[in-house]
């Protein structure tokens, strides 16, 4: 584990090697990547805020800073997915909502308390997305009126599914995809742990690790579009409003942006004909657009560990 007791000669060169490792071993990637150009829309679920809070830092600084940094890199038509029962607790947090939309963005139906389909019956979970209607409406009169699954989970049980896709068309909504995201829980709790003992080189590693795995996750999916399709797809990448995404957003979009990457926005993406598809899979937990597809196509993708790996969890206890 790093520690700032080790050279930093040596700190470096573990860190590259772990990195390597990382990225051919857990990662289970392979060469020969789709090189055709790639488009991608950001978005960002759980405003106005998710994750363990690190010490120094306030809810409203971290979206700050996200919304500092999509304006840098001239990120257009950005969605947040929004959860309005936060207000109920925490009244002020409507700022963060305020700040977002004077940063020129708009906001996405999330559900008001960010509830499990997988755990709800239909008629909670309808409630729930109306109950956050009225402060979308207010908040953002502008945006498009999208949808986005708690978890990605759209229901195990058939039935299920096609009930609240049907309530959502009669709605009028359109549910936002996700070909490209990274479960952040962990290495959320991580980051907040090594800024509470000031590690930094713990912190460093954290956040190294976690840069190099959502880089991956755009490598993995332009494999995938490729091996479907046969084309690069319009991907759409979920981050969330989280301070360690914030803190990686700056090099993720700029190491994207190096490759080549066009920033376009959600609504410009949504128009790429796949997302017209007819998808009834379920999966098995992780129902990103592109597994969903593949389990349509009864075809084999690569294999994509979702979970953060083992050494995330005990770093900085």
């Amino acid at each position: 584990m790093p520690s700032s007791s080790i050279d930093p000669s040596r700190r470096r060169g573990r860190r590259r090697a772990l990195l390597t490792w990382f990225l051919a071993a857990f990662l289970g990637l392979f060469p020969g990547v789709a090189t055709a150009h790639t488009e991608l829309a950001v978005t960002i679920d759980d405003l106005p805020t998710t994750g363990t809070l690190p010490v120094g830092t306030t809810r409203a600084a971290i979206v700050e800073q996200m919304i500092e940094i999509l304006r840098g890199h001239a990120v257009p038509g950005v969605y947040g997915f929004a959860n309005g029962g936060q207000l109920h607790d925490n009244p002020e947090f409507e700022s963060i909502f305020l700040a977002w939309q004077k940063g020129g963005f708009f906001l996405g139906n999330h559900t008001w308390s960010h509830l499990d389909l997988d755990r709800v019956s239909v008629g909670e979970f309808v409630t729930d997305i109306e109950r956050n209607e009225a402060l979308l409406g207010r908040l953002s009169p502008q945006s498009e009126k999208l949808f986005r699954y708690p978890y990605l989970h759209q229901g195990q049980a058939a039935e299920k599914r096609s009930a609240v896709r049907s309530w959502l068309v009669s709605r009028g909504y359109r549910v936002a995809p996700v070909t490209i995201y990274v479960e952040h829980w962990e290495w959320s709790d991580a980051y907040a742990r090594c800024v509470a003992r000031q590690d930094g080189p713990a912190i460093r590693w954290v956040k190294d690790m976690y840069l190099e795995t959502a880089k991956a996750r755009l490598t993995w999916a332009r494999q995938v579009s490729a091996q479907l399709f046969k084309r690069q797809i319009k991907h759409i990448l979920l981050l969330h409003a989280d301070a360690l995404d914030a803190a990686i957003l700056d090099d993720l979009l700029s190491a994207h942006q190096a490759e080549g990457t066009t920033l376009i926005s959600l609504e410009s993406a949504l128009q790429d004909p796949a997302y017209a598809m007819d998808l009834d899979a379920a999966g098995d937990g992780d129902h990103s657009f592109l597994v969903q597809a593949a389990q349509t196509q009864g075809v084999t993708i690569p294999f994509l560990r979702a979970e953060a790996p083992s050494v995330v969890d005990w770093i900085c206890r």
